[in-house]
């Protein structure tokens, strides 16, 4: 479903004549729900760690150099993903501004590699001495995409689609619709936060709360051979 197909189905349920484009339309209408569908893309994004946002990112590091440039449309780092595949480890972090000032500082070398995040850049200490491979996973900004697949942090053109449930936009887009020309959007806005809230707890999987009080072992099923352990 595409901007332009989000905004008609709203425009439908509102009782407005749907518009046949929306990008480059002049009609009052159109163009409020332009800036809203805008600012629903945003916010929506933003309230949840959406699975379909999350992004995996490897590079490889270079010796002698400690900064690394964030991928196009990093948000935020996912915390405890961030891992050095090739010492099997993972990196302490995100530090704080003191953190790393204290890290620089110290005439102590870790042993466990750390990194900070600043500045559009990833930074690594101890800065690496030789080829290795960090994976981390991430947040996106882009929520939507371009007819060519592009991500994107904001519609560009009517045939723009968004990565997020469409139908959860359109109700967002019927609520603020009615909210800023003054009418009653209470009970559009209830059901909104009824289906955005039922999508939350449905996104992703989650972790089975354990009660019993009997110690498990970390690993889920003993190994069988020919599988083995890597330590």
């Amino acid at each position: 479903m595409t901007l332009l197909t989000v905004v008609q189905n709203a425009s439908d349920r509102l009782g407005l004549t749907p518009p046949s484009t929306v990008m480059n339309s002049t009609d009052p209408n159109a163009v409020v729900l332009r800036g809203l569908a805008l600012e629903e893309g945003k916010t929506l994004a933003r309230r949840h760690p959406w699975t379909a946002l999350q992004t995996e990112h490897t590079f490889a590091t270079v010796a002698s150099t400690a900064s690394y440039a964030l991928p196009s449309g990093f948000d935020y780092v996912i915390k405890e993903t961030v891992f050095n595949r090739t010492r099997r480890r993972r990196m302490l972090g995100d530090l704080t501004p003191a953190q790393w000032q204290e890290i620089q500082s110290s005439l102590v070398t870790m042993v466990n590699p750390a990194f900070r995040i600043k500045a559009g850049f990833f930074y690594i200490s101890p800065t690496p001495t030789a080829v290795e491979t960090i994976a981390y996973e991430y947040m996106t900004k882009n929520w939507c995409l371009s007819a060519a697949l592009v991500g994107q942090a904001a519609w560009a053109a009517d045939t723009d689609t968004g990565i997020l449930d469409e139908e959860l936009t359109t109700l967002g887009l019927i609520w603020r619709f009615r909210k800023s020309k003054g009418l009653d959007y209470a009970d559009d806005m209830q059901t909104y936060e009824i289906e955005v809230t039922n999508a939350m707890l449905r996104d992703g999987v989650r972790t089975r709360i354990d009660t019993s009080g009997v110690e498990r072992d970390r690993i889920p099923h003993a190994p069988q051979v020919p599988e083995t352990l890597v330590f």
